[in-house]
């Protein structure tokens, strides 16, 4: 490929990619109903708790600030930096489907590659909801994106992050020492890859 940043840009969007569990959704800042900031922002109130445990900025987000992270991955998107897609839970009462969480690629184009990460409300864990996302968006990533690398970085105390990672065959590379302040305590992750050559 001789300009994989021209392929790339012409490639990559945040598209709705369906699964037989979820439905994944670029984030917009002007979508209504199920993808709306306050239909995000209520659902993080619900499980404000829960997702405070790992995710060190749910703790003082209001709408306001949810409103900037979702403007700021509009423009990552723009700019060919990374997507996130909204997570919707598959149901038949509803064509849009239940509003569940996010996953979310920051893209190196030098190295063609992403790091991924993710997080579910409490009333949709356990339901092999993540596995499949992460599944859905590896494929989008090597198949449509051409990218080489998928990198996971997951809290030591997040055992069922980590088993997700390893569920869609991500390898286990290390530990990466103090990587993250979370509830004013320094916390090591564990690093995780999957290459396009271990799956293709």
């Amino acid at each position: 490929m001789e300009n994989y940043e021209d392929f790339f840009t012409e490639n990559f969007e945040t598209a709705t990619i369906k699964g037989e569990l979820v439905t994944l959704r670029g984030i917009h800042e002007t979508a209504e109903g199920p993808g709306s900031a306050e239909n995000i922002f209520n659902a993080i109130e619900g499980s404000r708790e829960f997702l405070n445990e790992h995710l060190p900025w749910i703790q003082e987000t209001d709408i306001f600030d949810l409103q900037k992270r979702i403007r700021s991955w509009v423009l990552n998107e723009r700019f060919g930096q990374g997507g996130c897609w909204l997570i919707f839970k598959n149901t038949p009462e509803n064509s849009d489907g239940l509003f569940a969480g996010a996953i979310m690629a920051e893209i190196n184009l030098r190295n063609h590659s992403a790091t991924l990460s993710y997080w579910l409300t409490k009333p949709f864990t356990g339901q092999g909801l993540m596995t499949e996302s992460v599944r859905l968006i590896s494929k989008f990533a090597f198949e449509k994106l051409k990218l080489n690398r998928l990198e996971l970085l997951v809290s030591v105390h997040n055992g069922k992050s980590a088993a997700v990672a390893m569920r869609c065959g991500f390898v286990e590379e290390g530990i990466n020492r103090d990587f993250e302040l979370i509830n004013g305590k320094f916390v090591d992750h564990r690093r995780f890859s999957l290459l396009a050559r271990d799956v293709y």
